[in-house]
């Protein structure tokens, strides 16, 4: 391994090791996921790790960040394509694979070690499912734009609700618990679009 590394050599090395800290966090959880685990995951020393990553939190907050961004530019790359109209199917889509995704950050934390992340974050970065604010605000202020009586503040408790469900998954069988989200993101897109686009009727 050199010790200098190119753009594109520190760009493929921080990719390998996001990639390897999701396959860490699912298989060990947040606190027996060592640093010298994502490293042979990555195929890296532990001091390649510490020369991109100051701490096991900093790394997991920069998994996360990266999740956020990579889901954001798909629904925009989707609700760019999407007809007139179809932005509620879009969106519909893009909240279910986020909130049913391996990769949905409430699903691999407890709410303990989600709190003690949450309270080391710098504050211009989002852990949460938080709308106002940034890209995604923006992206569904366009989205619902015709839609007088969007709640954007309502959409956004209720995606709060579905992460604090999640993180409360243990009180639920499987089967309630995805009902539960499935629920709540119906719920969303109601309070964004109306109930008169309901389910059904597109």
């Amino acid at each position: 391994m050199p010790a200098i590394f190119t753009p594109s050599d520190k760009e493929g090395l921080r990719r390998r090791m996001l990639d390897a800290g999701w396959s860490c966090l699912l298989s060990r959880g947040y606190r027996a996921m060592r640093i010298e685990d994502i490293a042979q995951e990555a195929g890296i020393a532990a001091s390649t790790f510490y020369g991109f990553f100051s701490s096991k939190t900093a790394f997991v907050t920069e998994m996360v960040a990266e999740n956020r961004r990579e889901l954001v530019g798909a629904l925009e790359r989707e609700l760019a394509r999407a007809e007139h109209g179809g932005e509620r199917a879009v969106l519909e889509r893009w909240m279910r694979e986020v909130w049913h995704g391996e990769r949905c950050i409430f699903r691999c934390l407890s709410r303990q070690d989600f709190q003690r992340i949450r309270a080391g974050l710098p504050d211009d970065v989002v852990m949460g499912p938080e709308m106002s604010g940034g890209a995604l605000a923006r992206l569904l202020e366009r989205s619902v734009g015709e839609a007088r009586d969007a709640d954007l503040e309502l959409a956004e408790s209720l995606q709060r609700v579905c992460a604090v469900t999640l993180l409360a998954r243990d009180a639920f069988t499987a089967e309630e618990l995805e009902r539960a989200v499935d629920a709540l993101i119906d719920m969303t897109l109601d309070a964004l679009f109306g109930t008169r686009h309901g389910r059904g009727e597109e």
